[in-house]
C-alpha cells in the first residue's frame, strides 16, 4: 500500500444506521426483497416487494446459480406497487437518464423538499451559491455568504448551524474558502485534511448479446433487476475487499436484430488517499471565486480488483450464453457520480475533519452531511447510506438546537454586489 494512504474504517457501524435506513427506505418508498443480499446486515421488512427480474435479469440470475452465486432483486427507489399516492412503475423504460413521467421513481425534491417549502418551514434559494462560511467568533459559524447567480448580488445569512450537503467535492471547497479566525487555512482545515481522501471508485462495464425470441414486447424496464455481492469479501481479490456486480441495462438496443443485450457494471470503493484531494486554485472565476483543482490517481491495488471484478463478470455473461464479450470504460478516474471523502469522519482530528456526528472538529456548529463524511465508498451504490447518514445527523443537530425552534432567520436585508 502507498505511503499516502489513508484510513478507510468509518467511525460508525451498520448497526448505527440501521434505523435510518428504515426510516428513509420507508420515506422514498423503496423496492426490495427481505434478507435476500447475503450481505444484509439484518434489514427490516421492505417497504415494498422488489421489481421482477428483466429478462435479461433472468438469464444473469440463472448463470449467476449455476455458478455458486447469489443472485438478488436490485433493491430500488422505484414503486413496485402504488405507495403513499405514487403510481406503480410501468415499466416505460430505463430511467436511470430521464425524469420519471410518472413519479414512480423516487424524488427527493418532490417527496422531501417541496412540501416543506409549501408550508413555510423551508426556503430554497435557486440559482444561488453559498461562497463561505462567517465565524462569529473562533470556531463558531455566525452566517454564511452566499452568491445571487441571476442578479449577480451577495447577500449573508445568519445561522445558528450551518450543515453542509454540497456533495464531496463542493463541500470541501467551501470549508476551504471559510477562512477566519483560528482558521487561515478553510474551517477544519488545521491539520491539512480538508479535501483530502477524494474517492471516486473503480469501476466499468462488460456487455454481449445472446440469441432470444421475440416476445412482440418492448424490452423495457428499471435500469437494473438483478444484484450479485458474492465478490464484495474475496480473499481472491487484491486486499481481499472487492466490490458489485450488477444487470446495468443499456439505455438503446436492448433487443435487435433476434438478440438480448446483457450488460454487467463492476464498481469497487477506491482506497483513499492523501494526494487525491480538492484544493483552490490560484485563478479565480468571473465572480472573483478561486477555482477548484482535484487531482486524483488509481492506486494500482485498486486496478487490479477491478480488472479482478472484470473477470468475473466476463465470466458471468459466458456463463449466460454471452459468445463475444465487449469492454465499455467508466472512465471512473475522470469523475463520479459517487463521490465521497474531502471532509473524513473520524475520531482523531489530525486525519479526520469532522466527527462521527458529522461535526467539524474546529466549529462548534458546522456539520457535513453528504458523500464527503465517508471515509471509504465501500462497494455497494452509496445513495441510501448518504440518506440514512444525512437523516441520523439531522436528528442529532436538532435536538441541540431544541424543540422549541424559532422561525427562519431570513437573509439579511442589505446586499452587495
Amino acid at each position: 500500500m502507498s505511503t499516502d494512504a489513508l484510513d478507510p474504517r468509518w467511525p460508525l457501524s451498520y448497526h448505527d444506521l440501521r434505523p435510518y435506513y428504515e426510516e428513509v427506505e420507508r420515506l422514498v418508498g423503496v423496492a426490495r426483497a427481505d434478507h435476500a443480499d447475503p450481505l444484509d446486515p439484518g434489514s427490516g421488512p421492505a417497504p415494498m416487494p422488489p421489481h421482477p427480474y428483466s429478462r435479461a435479469g433472468a438469464l444473469l440470475a440463472r448463470a449467476g446459480r449455476v455458478r455458486g452465486l447469489r443472485p438478488f432483486p436490485t433493491p430500488l427507489a422505484i414503486t413496485s406497487v402504488p405507495y403513499r399516492g405514487r403510481p406503480r412503475c410501468h415499466r416505460c423504460g430505463p430511467c436511470n437518464e430521464h425524469v420519471c413521467p410518472t413519479g414512480a421513481r423516487a424524488d427527493l425534491a418532490t417527496l422531501l423538499l417541496d412540501p416543506l417549502v409549501a408550508e413555510g418551514s423551508l426556503s430554497v434559494r435557486l440559482a444561488s451559491r453559498a461562497l463561505r462560511i462567517n465565524l462569529a467568533r473562533c470556531g463558531v459559524a455566525g452566517s454564511v455568504e452566499w452568491l445571487d447567480l441571476r442578479h449577480r448580488t451577495r447577500h449573508t445569512t445568519r445561522a445558528r448551524a450551518v450543515v453542509v450537503a454540497a456533495n464531496a467535492v463542493q463541500s470541501a471547497a467551501l470549508l476551504l474558502r471559510s477562512t477566519g479566525p483560528g482558521a487561515a487555512h478553510g474551517l477544519g482545515n488545521g491539520h491539512d485534511m480538508v479535501g483530502r481522501g477524494l474517492s471516486f471508485k473503480v469501476s466499468g462495464y462488460r456487455w454481449g448479446r445472446v440469441p432470444a425470441p421475440d416476445t412482440g414486447r418492448p424490452e423495457n424496464g428499471p435500469f437494473s433487476s438483478v444484484a450479485f455481492s458474492d465478490y464484495y469479501l474475496d480473499p481472491e481479490i487484491p486486499s481481499g475487499l472487492g466490490g458489485m456486480l450488477y444487470e446495468a441495462d443499456p439505455v438503446r438496443d436492448r433487443y435487435r436484430d433476434g438478440r438480448l443485450t446483457l450488460r454487467l457494471h463492476f464498481l469497487a470503493g477506491d482506497q483513499p488517499r492523501a494526494r487525491n484531494r480538492v484544493r483552490l486554485a490560484t485563478r479565480r472565476d468571473a465572480f472573483g471565486v478561486p477555482r477548484l483543482v482535484m487531482d486524483y490517481r488509481t492506486h494500482p491495488v485498486d486496478e487490479s480488483r477491478r480488472d479482478h471484478l472484470a473477470g468475473h463478470a466476463v465470466d458471468l455473461l459466458r456463463a449466460a450464453g454471452v459468445r463475444e464479450v465487449h469492454a465499455e470504460s467508466s472512465n471512473h478516474h475522470l469523475g463520479s457520480r459517487h463521490l465521497h471523502g474531502g471532509c473524513r469522519a473520524g475520531h482523531d482530528p489530525r486525519s479526520s475533519v469532522v466527527d462521527r456526528d458529522g461535526r467539524v472538529h474546529e466549529a462548534e456548529n458546522v456539520y457535513v452531511v453528504d458523500g464527503g463524511f465517508f471515509p471509504f465508498a465501500g462497494g455497494v451504490n452509496p445513495t441510501l447510506t448518504i440518506q440514512a447518514n444525512a437523516l441520523r445527523i439531522a436528528h442529532r443537530v436538532a435536538a441541540q438546537l431544541g424543540t422549541d425552534a424559532p422561525p427562519p432567520i431570513r437573509p439579511d436585508e442589505e446586499a452587495h454586489p
